[in-house]
């Protein structure tokens, strides 16, 4: 039936082109297809969401979980240790999870939780909570991976068909944590943070195209900004001063070269700057809860930033932060609370216990969406500076669980993942 089809469009010509453009409107409007009236449904394709901001476009999901009541489980899966979190796109949940002695990427569907297609690959420990730590990116039909010690794949969506794969440098990344960076698809580019300054991959081939895999970088992950009209991305990078110590330091990168536009110390020990940068209106907040305990917020622009404020406002150590209507959400790793912090003044505006030190976040349609990093709870929080107001719960993991990943709203549904390996998607639909 193909090859007819593939006939007909050569005879037709022009009419190829509006089929083309008709199916692609239908794939962009898929995501919504399912969603009731007064919703609106997204994917999330890659580590926090299409914006890389921890913040979902997704609408009236909330009216989907009866108050005081449990959303309902629509599927669990096993798919072992990690940090790696679900992406989800074209109806398709992507995660990745290590056995003890091998690597594997799976694909379910998204709404019931069959397993469409898995790979696997050797792979040997490292010393601290060993296994992916990094988020599938899915864009333009194609999924790409990377694991804890650099096994860099790319995969076709639909069918796990591996189109590549390479093995970048053990030199580039902290044995002790491993490789934890996201990718990030930018043009033809893979951007990952790796190396002294980045390091990017031709997306088609996995051939490097630039950075320095010469010496290692902390596991985090590049987020993309515009500084003086052109396309750059905020990395953290690391300085060596002989054995594991060293300074870090938030660089912005140009993303057609990988030139380093400008540098800013940021001296947290064994190359622990874990949390993402929060870019919003010309500014970036970047925070660490480690060694170092610091959070500051920088102006952009005009060669390196300037230091807004600084202090120990929001400290957080792995769960990252989101930034809705002038204030800053994310859990702090030394009190394990739950902040609202202002945007402009870094002064804390609430703050409610019960968290953990790794709990995470994402936010939707005015709400956070947070989990707890030891008890197992789901939390859904307003976002609002007036004060802390929870709207629901619920226990998605029984007993005790290290569960340091963020949640994920796509689809009407809601997927948690914890470090032994379990993940539970919630229907909202």
């Amino acid at each position: 039936m193909s090859s007819a089809r593939g006939r007909r469009s050569r005879r037709t010509g022009g009419r190829a082109h509006l089929l083309a453009a008709g199916l692609a409107a239908l794939l962009a409007s898929s995501a919504d297809a399912g969603a009731p009236p007064g919703r609106a449904a997204a994917d999330w394709p890659q580590w926090r969401g299409p914006d890389r901001t921890g913040i979902s476009a997704e609408r009236g999901w909330l009216s989907g979980w009866p108050e005081g009541g449990q959303p309902r489980v629509a599927w669990r899966a096993e798919v072992g240790r990690g940090h790696s979190a679900v992406s989800v796109a074209a109806g398709r949940a992507y995660t990745m999870g290590w056995d003890g002695q091998k690597d594997t990427v799976f694909a379910f569907e998204a709404a019931r939780g069959t397993r469409l297609w898995t790979h696997s690959y050797p792979c040997a420990t490292i010393d601290t909570h060993p296994g992916p730590r990094a988020a599938p990116t899915v864009e333009a039909g194609r999924v790409y991976t990377l694991g804890q010690h650099g096994d860099l794949f790319c995969f076709d969506a639909a069918s796990g068909k591996v189109l590549w794969n390479v093995r970048l440098p053990a030199t580039a990344v902290d044995p002790e944590y491993g490789y934890g960076s996201s990718p990030l698809v930018e043009g033809n580019l893979l951007v990952l943070v790796a190396g002294v300054s980045g390091l990017a991959v031709d997306k088609s081939s996995g051939r490097m195209v630039w950075g320095d895999a010469g010496r290692m970088g902390p596991p985090a992950s590049a987020v993309p900004y515009v500084q003086d009209g052109r396309r750059a991305a905020l990395v953290w990078g690391w300085e060596e001063k002989g054995g594991r110590a060293g300074q870090g330091r938030l660089l912005g990168v140009d993303l057609r070269d990988g030139r380093v536009l400008w540098s800013f110390p940021w001296p947290e020990h064994y190359r622990n700057t874990i949390v993402d940068p929060v870019v919003g209106n010309g500014h970036v907040f970047i925070t660490t809860g480690y060694v170092y305990k610091r959070c500051a917020r920088l102006a952009l622009g005009g060669g390196a930033p300037k230091e807004d404020w600084a202090g120990t406002s929001l400290l957080s150590y792995t769960g990252g932060c989101v930034l809705l209507g002038g204030h800053l959400y994310g859990v702090d790793a030394e009190s394990a609370e739950l902040r609202c912090v202002d945007w402009n003044t870094g002064r804390v505006r609430w703050a409610q216990g019960g968290f953990g030190k790794h709990g995470s976040l994402v936010a939707a349609d005015g709400k956070l969406l947070v989990q707890t990093s030891s008890t197992g709870k789901l939390v859904v929080v307003e976002a609002t500076a007036a004060g802390y107001r929870e709207l629901r719960s619920a226990r998605v993991f029984e007993g005790p669980k290290d569960t340091f990943t963020a949640p994920v709203l796509a689809g009407g549904r809601i997927f948690c993942r914890a470090y032994k390996g379990e993940v539970v998607c919630l229907d909202l639909n």
